[in-house]
């Protein structure tokens, strides 16, 4: 089981977060703004057991926020998130999981574990201080978070959370001809596994649709191990993650990002080997609900 609770902590790994024609691309958020944010993570986890056989494991999760924008200032804007839905599906050989948080109480044993983690930080706001660059300047996660421990049964861990903004897409300074390219950093532990990501972006240019204006950026990830869990042996390929993120210039924020994940597995525990491909993907999606 503890093998499997490491393969569930990739899948949401995996899940896991923006730049842009020579124009300066910056956030242009406003006091009084309320955006709705929803991110869906669709994903199959194909885990080859010791006796050969091929076993998958689709899960797709939702989480709905909401981003309430209490100030905004000459560089950086500060903003209430609350995390107002968290809807989970998982079918694999060893267990199924259906949960939503608008739903009752669970019957199952993984259900429960998963509403016990997560109803105390729903409706829970938490502060965050971006720049207008999109860079993350502070994170105040409150105590009913911090004290959720990270686990595959909880995204909305403050370990989760944290890793979440890291990954905040930030635009270099000076202006974004097409064709530009830069890179970003970022490393993760999930459930003791600690890794570290490299992310390249490059500026495709202007597109419009439905009559706005938006800023293309393509994205290439690439994903090392750093760490193993204590008593598990894991060798890990990334095998082609990369992206696209649409930024809205006029409103001067994060509209739509698409991320494509492709991650290659082989772990050793108790003299057992399993191997796992992981391929999914990660949409989040911005609105203006004022």
């Amino acid at each position: 089981m503890k093998v499997f609770a490491v393969a569930l902590s990739i899948v949401f790994l995996a899940c896991m977060a923006v730049p842009v024609s020579a124009q300066t691309l910056e956030w242009k958020l406003k006091k009084g703004q309320t955006l709705t944010v929803e991110t869906v993570n669709d994903m199959v986890t194909s885990m080859k057991l010791p006796d050969g056989s091929t076993q998958e494991m689709p899960m797709k999760q939702s989480i709905q926020a909401q981003w309430q924008v209490i100030d905004a200032v000459s560089d950086s804007f500060y903003i209430e998130q609350t995390v107002k839905r968290v809807r989970t599906s998982m079918k694999s050989p060893f267990m199924n999981l259906e949960y939503d948080s608008e739903q009752g109480d669970p019957k199952d044993p993984l259900g429960k574990q998963m509403a016990a983690t997560i109803k105390p930080v729903l409706g829970v706001p938490f502060s965050l201080k971006l720049g207008k660059r999109g860079n993350l300047i502070e994170l105040k996660v409150p105590d009913a978070i911090q004290k959720a421990e990270s686990s595959p049964a909880n995204p909305l861990s403050a370990e989760s959370l944290k890793a979440t903004f890291q990954q905040q897409v930030e635009f270099p300074e000076g202006d974004f001809p097409v064709g530009r390219t830069w890179e970003q950093t970022f490393t993760t532990n999930a459930n003791g596994m600690q890794t570290k990501s490299l992310l390249k972006l490059r500026y495709d240019g202007i597109v419009q649709e439905q009559g706005r204006k938006f800023a293309k950026i393509h994205t290439d990830t690439v994903t090392e191990l750093l760490q193993s869990p204590a008593g598990i042996e894991i060798t890990m390929e990334d095998t082609g993650s990369d992206g696209d993120i649409l930024f809205d210039v006029e409103l001067g924020c994060l509209s739509k990002s698409v991320q494509r994940q492709k991650l290659k597995m082989n772990m050793s525990v108790g003299g057992q080997k399993l191997s796992q491909n992981i391929e999914g993907t990660t949409t989040t999606v911005y609105q203006l609900a004022n």
